[in-house]
């Protein structure tokens, strides 16, 4: 039985692309650096990721705090929930499913997101990027979570879009539901580690119904 569902953010709740890309790329002018210029809708994310970290644009650079800032001030115009996951987020929450997100993304701004985007929606534990703690993929902060709610990995499921949240999942030895609709990649999607890849937020529900999960 499946009590705790885990939650990545960017491209898997939130919609965040658009924004967050055009303020990376602000941050990127302002330290002198090429921005990226591939098409958002299309990107490739590690090869983004990659082409931060040889630019010396990655976490640990002066570009990463900058880029907290920028977005901090930004109006999110283009940023909103996927159709249709605040209903399944209600829905989980009426079947008495604890929900937790866990991001890359700093984590006062996941917490302002999940506010401002998810109003009614109760995220027992929010877990983001916090300077000293190892990201996704490795599993610390994912365990930090299990072991709060003191639940065993057969009990836990994670949600995600990217090869970041595949490997977190193997790495913490948790079952993975991959959606297409993020950030992800083909091989991601052709990994066989998922116990299934959606296209759909709806089609959480689901594979609740068909057993794929049982709550």
């Amino acid at each position: 039985m499946k009590r705790l569902f885990i939650f990545d953010l960017d491209g898997m709740i939130l919609d965040t692309f658009e924004d967050s890309f055009n303020c990376v790329n602000q941050v990127l002018e302002e330290f002198g650096i090429e921005t990226y210029n591939e098409d958002f809708k299309t990107l490739h994310y590690p090869t983004f990721r990659k082409y931060l970290n040889e630019n010396n644009a990655g976490k640990d650079t002066p570009v990463y705090p900058r880029y907290i800032e920028v977005y901090a001030k930004d109006p999110l115009k283009n940023t909103k929930p996927f159709d249709g996951i605040t209903e399944v987020l209600k829905e989980l929450q009426e079947k008495d499913v604890t929900l937790a997100i866990c991001s890359n993304r700093d984590e006062k701004v996941v917490k302002i997101l999940a506010k401002r985007f998810f109003e009614g929606i109760n995220f027992k534990y929010i877990s983001g990027y916090r300077k000293g703690v190892p990201d996704k993929p490795d599993p610390y902060r994912i365990n930090e979570i299990i072991n709060a709610e003191n639940i065993s990995l057969d009990e836990v499921v994670y949600f995600g879009d990217k090869d970041a949240d595949v490997k977190v999942a193997q790495n913490a030895g948790l079952d993975l539901i991959l959606v297409t609709y993020g950030q992800g990649s083909q091989e991601d999607y052709d990994n066989p580690y998922p116990l299934k890849v959606i296209d759909k937020t709806e089609e959480i529900l689901e594979i609740i119904d068909e057993g794929i999960i049982h709550i």
